[in-house]
C-alpha cells in the first residue's frame, strides 16, 4: 500500500508540465487549467485567436487600450477588463449589435442613459472611448459588488447579472468554471483569456496552440486514474487480510475454548 501512496502522490501536473503553462489566471482569480475540460476550451480560444487578423488588431488598438486602463483603475477594475473592447467591438466605436447595444463596450441604450452617458439620434456617447470607458468602469464595479467575483462578473457582463445570480442559485455554485451556461456565455472567459495571453505571453500562447500542452494532461489523467486503481485495490487487499486476520484468530480462540472444556 505505502508503495502505492508514494506512487500516487508522486503523479503531480507539474512534473509533466511547467508551472508556468498553467498559472493563467483572470483579474487574480485562478484559472483551473488541471481540469481537462476547461484546459480544451482554452486551448481552443488560443488557437482561434492565433491569425492574421488579430494580430493586426492588436497592433491598431494598442494606444486605446493604454487611455482605458488608468480609466479602470479609477473604478477599481483589474486591468484584464482593458480587453474587453476587443471582444465586443473589437475596438471600434460604430459596432452595433442586433439587440441595440453599441459603440466600444457594447452597451445597451438604457443601460448607457442609466450609468450618465447622452444616447439619442443626435448624440451617442457609446461611440466616445473615454466617457464610455468611465460608465463601463462604473458598471462593472456595481457588478463586482453584486456577484463577489471578477470571473463572474465578466460573464455578468456578456449574459446579464439576473441570468447569472439565478444560475447560481438554481445549481447552487458560486464559481464560474462549475456553471452551466450557455454556449456563448460558456466561451466568454476564455475569449478574454485568450486576447490577454496573446497581448502579454505570446510564447506561452504558442505552446498551448501547438496542442502539446493539453496531450500531457490527457497523459497524466490516465496514470492518475491507474494510481487511484492501484491504491484501491492495495486498500482493498488490505482489508481483506485484516478481515482474514480477525478471522483466523477467532477460530484460534474459539479452538482454545473448546480444547480446555474438554
Amino acid at each position: 500500500m505505502s508503495e502505492v501512496g508514494v506512487e500516487k502522490k508522486g503523479l503531480k501536473e507539474t512534473t509533466i508540465i511547467d508551472s508556468d503553462l498553467l498559472a493563467i489566471d483572470f483579474c487574480g482569480e485562478a484559472v483551473p487549467l488541471t481540469e481537462l475540460r476547461i484546459a480544451e476550451r482554452y486551448q481552443n480560444m488560443i488557437r482561434n485567436y492565433d491569425n492574421p487578423t488579430f494580430r493586426k488588431l492588436m497592433t491598431k488598438t494598442q494606444k486605446r487600450i493604454k487611455i482605458i486602463e488608468p480609466i479602470l483603475k479609477k473604478y477599481g477594475v483589474p486591468a484584464d477588463f482593458k480587453y474587453l473592447p476587443l471582444i465586443e467591438s473589437a475596438m471600434t466605436n460604430d459596432a452595433k449589435s442586433h439587440r441595440g447595444a453599441g459603440g466600444y463596450w457594447q452597451l445597451m441604450p438604457a443601460t448607457a442613459k442609466s450609468l450618465g452617458l447622452v444616447v439619442n439620434e443626435t448624440r451617442d456617447d457609446r461611440k466616445h472611448l473615454t466617457k464610455s470607458t468611465h460608465a463601463a468602469g462604473k458598471y462593472l464595479r456595481n457588478l463586482y459588488r453584486q456577484l463577489g467575483s471578477w470571473t463572474l462578473v465578466a460573464a455578468a457582463y456578456n449574459a446579464g447579472p439576473t441570468h447569472i445570480q439565478n444560475k447560481l442559485d438554481a445549481q447552487n455554485k458560486d464559481d464560474y468554471f462549475k456553471l452551466r451556461l450557455n454556449s456563448e456565455t460558456t466561451r466568454y472567459i476564455y475569449k478574454i483569456l485568450a486576447v490577454k495571453e496573446w497581448f502579454n505571453n505570446p510564447e506561452r500562447s504558442k505552446e498551448w496552440g501547438s496542442g502539446d500542452v493539453v496531450e500531457r494532461l490527457e497523459d497524466f489523467k490516465v496514470e492518475q486514474k491507474k494510481a487511484e486503481l492501484q491504491l484501491e485495490k492495495a486498500e482493498s487487499e488490505m482489508k481483506k487480510a485484516a478481515l482474514l486476520e480477525k478471522a483466523e484468530l477467532q477460530l484460534a480462540r474459539e479452538s482454545g475454548k473448546l480444547v480446555a472444556g474438554s
